[in-house]
């Protein structure tokens, strides 16, 4: 009657669910003190419904007399507890939803489990720091989480969460739309998307390389589901070959000049490819790698610079002379691929060069 008596009274003072609640804190308490951790508890007025399960060997009585001593507690019904074997007994993983991040124009939302409320923050905050170019222009100007779950329990996100942004950061540079997928649980990172061209496939997956060796070393498979456009039909054989020995010959013993240390065409550059463009125009299937290279004087990184920009020197002409910028792939290989003694003058001038293949793919 007595314990009756201060539940109205608790209940007239702090409102019925807070006492139930209440209960079920102290309840969960004196459980996990007697060894109980996988019992939960739901308190219905006076009521304690105890529910989870216990190891062999443990005193369920003496836990259940320890819940019968608090003060509120009526009656309390064990029927949803059971017994497992000690020797099977196993921690049981928390799995949440996949997190997966999609976006469209300007605007990203994000689907998912997290682990806590701070990390929903920083998935936010970073999300919104994501930037275009040197500019610093803003990526997203909407983001939408609220279809994020917080789960308690869930591993820690920490050691790839950053990383996917990152991934996210790099795709939604070149698309206007494409999502990406991690799927803790199953070590998979999954990407979608769809490029115009396949020079632009070719720089995102240069772009993301090391972004997915840091996912690799995290223990994450990577599905690569961003699409280039359609290709053409493929050309022959024959076609691929007299292409690739008609511009060998056109430029044996020549190179497309530029002016000093800059990607800028000289005019007889331009009248090399001029030639060149003959023969591309007479094998309009063939697809073409540009490859840009240049010799070790100066810094690697800045050799490697140039001559990607030389490559894509290259191709910007052809394009406005009416090509196709999908036959085209620009490759800077810089001071890697030597042909020559980088030691002397002749040497280093054969390594400074334009190189033209003919693929068959």
């Amino acid at each position: 009657m007595l314990v009756v008596l201060v539940f109205t009274a608790l209940a007239a003072f702090f409102g019925t669910r807070a006492v139930e609640s209440d209960i079920e804190q102290r309840v969960d308490q004196a459980l996990g003190e007697a060894g109980f951790d996988d019992i939960t508890t739901d308190a219905s007025g006076l009521a304690v419904a105890l529910k989870g399960q216990y190891r062999e060997g443990q005193d369920l009585d003496a836990g259940i007399q320890s819940v019968a001593s608090l003060v509120g507690v009526g009656s309390i019904d064990a029927s949803g507890v059971w017994e497992i074997d000690a020797a099977v007994a196993v921690d049981v993983e928390i799995v949440g939803a996949p997190v997966v991040f999609t976006w469209s124009g300007e605007s990203v939302t994000v689907a998912g489990a997290v682990s806590t409320e701070e990390q929903l923050i920083f998935v936010e905050e970073s999300l919104a720091a994501v930037s275009l170019g040197e500019d610093g222009e803003i990526r997203f100007a909407a983001i939408d989480t609220g279809d994020v779950e917080v789960v308690e329990g869930l591993a820690s996100e920490d050691e790839w969460i950053g990383t996917s942004i990152a991934l996210v950061g790099v795709l939604a540079s070149t698309l206007n739309e494409g999502s990406v997928a991690v799927n803790p649980s199953g070590e998979v990172v999954t990407t979608s998307g769809k490029t115009e061209t396949r020079q632009e496939k070719r720089d995102l997956v240069v772009a993301t390389d090391d972004l997915v060796v840091a996912l690799g070393a995290d223990g994450f498979d990577f599905t690569d589901g961003v699409l280039g456009p359609p290709k053409p039909p493929a050309p022959t054989k024959a076609e691929v070959e007299e292409l690739d020995r008609t511009l060998s010959e056109l430029i044996e013993g020549k190179v497309v000049e530029f002016e000093f240390a800059s990607d800028q065409l000289t005019d007889d550059g331009t009248a090399l490819l001029d030639d060149l463009l003959v023969a591309l125009v007479e094998f309009p299937a063939v697809s073409v790698e540009i490859a840009g290279h240049a010799d070790t004087d100066g810094n690697a990184d800045r050799n490697l610079d140039l001559s990607q920009r030389r490559a894509d020197a290259v191709v910007a002409y052809f394009v406005s002379r009416g090509e196709s910028p999908d036959r085209f792939i620009a490759v800077g290989y810089g001071d890697t691929r030597p042909i020559a003694d980088n030691s002397t003058a002749a040497g280093r001038q054969k390594n400074r060069r334009i190189e033209f293949i003919a693929l068959e793919g």
